[in-house]
């Protein structure tokens, strides 16, 4: 039986929540989704295929996923985790420092995020999430910093203001 385009999206968006709330602040590359877990199995073949197709999962292993940071993005907007004061200001505070980086420079700057982590208090991994999913910008609709492979992040100095 086909399921309504309804259900199909209800379904999609629980199965982000439900990745969401198990990375909580954790590296998503540490957080191994087994679609035959109890806590999955109300989702749909269908719906993996989806997110596999939208780029919210990556395959790791037989019947088991990662989330992407894109995928984790959708799950914290989905859960409106962006709203709630406690992890508002933990994104407020990595912006803060970021944005203290720049403050009246002429060029980027360059921060490690354990440099940033040992500033805000915030675990090295959220860090890397926030910035890998693009949370800032998007949350605060700002020209945001971008994380490199080593874990330097690239702050330019047009970080925290609107785009054009």
């Amino acid at each position: 039986m086909t399921k309504s385009r309804e259900d199909r999206v209800a379904n999609l968006a629980l199965a982000l929540k439900l990745m969401t709330e198990d990375a909580g602040e954790n590296a998503l590359y540490r957080i191994d989704i087994n679609i035959n877990a109890e806590r999955y199995r109300q989702i749909y073949a269908t719906t993996w295929k989806e997110l596999l197709d939208r780029g919210l999962v990556e395959y790791f292993f037989i019947d088991t996923y990662h989330l992407t940071t894109l995928g984790w993005r959708n799950g914290v907007q989905l859960m409106k985790l962006h709203e709630e004061p406690a992890f508002r200001q933990k994104m407020s505070k990595l912006a803060a420092i970021l944005k203290d980086q720049v403050t009246g420079r002429r060029e980027e700057r360059y921060l490690h995020v354990s440099q940033a982590a040992r500033i805000t208090g915030l675990p090295e991994d959220l860090i890397y999430n926030m910035l890998e999913s693009k949370l800032l910008d998007h949350c605060f609709n700002m020209n945001g910093a971008t994380l490199q492979a080593d874990g330097t992040i690239v702050v330019p100095i047009d970080f925290g203001q609107e785009p054009l």
